[in-house]
């Protein structure tokens, strides 16, 4: 339905009338700092090679954080279709870049 222009509209405008408050921490430290913090997020990757645990008979299983129990590390078993299909849900789209 949001693929209608007017409904697209519709959708944003509360967006649009609602009062942002924008927090951003003061640097710290030198530009040497912010740029090494910065790197940490912008140049992630969907999943590390480190979290993968195997690859047998077509399954892929790796490891995962389950934020609902902060100390509880997981690891989940799927079909190599799911697993690359939720791979591709952090491919930016033709015309993105990542930085």
């Amino acid at each position: 339905p949001l693929a209608d222009v007017q409904a697209f509209a519709a959708f944003l405008a509360p967006a649009a009338l609602a009062e942002w408050v924008v927090y951003a921490k003061p640097p710290f430290g030198d530009a040497r700092h912010v740029l090494d913090y910065l790197g940490r997020y912008t140049h992630r990757v969907a999943i590390s090679n480190n979290r993968l645990v195997s690859f047998d008979d077509g399954h892929v299983t790796f490891r995962w954080k389950d934020y609902k129990h902060p100390a509880a590390a997981k690891t989940m078993t799927l079909e190599a279709d799911e697993f690359i299909r939720r791979f591709l849900l952090h491919v930016p789209p033709d015309g993105f870049k990542r930085i």
